[in-house]
């Protein structure tokens, strides 16, 4: 049994908003209340969270919540409404028509689906999740004997006084580490079909560990069990599993989504883009960004930031995204439209004296190409004559050593006699608008 549509109307700050469901769902949002309140309505749903009178939306005579779940080939619909005066009713549909069913029925159909509800406090629920878990494990006998000898004898042995939650959070870390690692050996999940909610996964995390800790979630989903993640770190988030994110917007107090439910990247473009991702998965942070700055290289990415920071007018909210090079930016372009992320993309014109006419044509088909693409309403192109380098020498396109790039060009502008050139400040300023 699978949730795949959950469709939310009038709850809290949401007015009215589809969510398509995968096996790993990652949402994200720069407002936590935005994101908070997807994370009631999926407590109220699988953890028969007490509603409250702040769940309904301000005003809405009745919230309603519809759900679409798969079990093989056969789908189930369900549908809750709750009113601001706490009547809460349920109803299943079979035909054409919905049918109202008891709280002990639509109890008896939701506790099918395994659920566990990990939130920031973990230790005052720690004794609760665990219990969870192994009640999930031992309906396999061939695990019991494991879960005795690898992880219940820890548990056991935990100091519930202990005042220290990253002790908590590090026994969860390798709790799910081994679950991760005995289902990949046996191919399939010993969680099953469970759905975990977790909240922060990145608390007392250090990066490596957040990073395992989101492969283990990778391996776990692939197999049929449910990850949600609510998350501020880009360690569990990878551009590779851009169907799983779902961005929460909050515009003028009303809660919006975006979600990619279709794939994006086709044939070869596919393997770029997931390469692209292996060879810098910080990328991520993008979605997390109040806007994005899409830059060919390295060299782009320190000497903006510098300069930024050099006219005092760097933000930390925006975030410089280096593509690794102009051939790929187009697809980073294509993930923010679809995401509705602003940007601002930088490129090199690429149309050096020394250049044969065959290049200078394949460059500017590929800057024609990163034009196309940018959405008036969410980015703005800035071109670079011919490439940064001459916009900080001014060395008049002749034909120099490309060799360490990065370093040659923020010693030059470290001098503290660097006058930035008038052009090359403009667009700085441009950048950081």
């Amino acid at each position: 049994m699978e949730l795949r549509l959950l469709s939310i109307k009038n709850w809290r700050e949401i007015k009215n908003i589809d969510i398509h469901f995968e096996n790993l769902m990652l949402f994200l949002g720069q407002s936590s209340e935005g994101v908070n309140n997807i994370i009631s309505c999926l407590a109220f749903i699988f953890n028969g969270k007490e509603l409250e009178k702040a769940d309904i939306y301000d005003k809405a005579e009745l919230a309603v919540i519809k759900l679409i779940f798969f079990e093989n080939e056969t789908r189930y619909k369900l549908k809750i409404t709750a009113s601001p005066e706490g009547e809460v009713r349920y109803y299943i549909r079979k035909s054409k028509n919905w049918k109202i069913i008891t709280k002990e029925e639509y109890s008896k159909f939701i506790e099918q689906i395994p659920f566990l509800h990990v939130s920031g406090d973990l230790k005052n629920q720690c004794n609760n999740i665990f219990t969870c878990f192994f009640k999930i494990l031992k309906k396999d006998h061939k695990d019991e004997d494991l879960i005795k000898n690898h992880i219940y004898e820890a548990y056991e042995n935990l100091d519930e006084g202990y005042q220290n939650p990253e002790l908590y959070r590090n026994l969860l870390f390798e709790f799910l580490k081994i679950i991760s690692q005995i289902s990949v050996k046996r191919k399939e999940s010993i969680l099953k079909n469970a759905v975990i909610l977790f909240e922060d996964p990145e608390l007392y995390l250090h990066p490596q560990k957040s990073r395992e800790l989101y492969d283990c979630f990778i391996k776990l989903s692939k197999l049929g069990t449910k990850i949600y993640l609510k998350t501020y770190s880009s360690s569990f988030l990878g551009l590779k599993q851009y169907r799983s994110i779902c961005v929460i917007k909050k515009i003028n107090n009303n809660v919006r989504v975006v979600q990619a439910k279709d794939n994006i990247f086709k044939g070869d473009v596919i393997k770029a883009f997931n390469m692209n991702y292996w060879i810098n998965p910080d990328r991520g942070e993008l979605f997390f960004a109040e806007k994005v700055i899409l830059v060919e290289g390295q060299t782009d990415k320190i000497v903006i930031s510098f300069l930024g920071k050099l006219l005092k007018i760097f933000k930390y909210d925006y975030s410089i995204i280096e593509c690794g090079s102009k051939s790929t930016i187009p697809q980073f372009i294509m993930l923010l439209n679809l995401f509705k992320i602003p940007y601002v993309v930088i490129y090199d014109k690429d149309n050096h004296r020394w250049r044969t006419k065959e290049e200078i044509f394949n460059s500017n088909q590929k800057n024609k190409m990163i034009r196309s693409l940018v959405k008036d309403s969410l980015g703005t192109c800035i071109e670079f004559e011919n490439d940064i380098e001459e916009e900080l020498y001014a060395r008049n396109g002749e034909r120099t050593s490309y060799k360490n790039k990065p370093f040659n060009a923020l010693r030059y502008i470290s001098n503290e006699n660097y006058i930035v050139p008038e052009r090359l400040k403009n667009k700085i300023e441009k950048i950081y608008e």
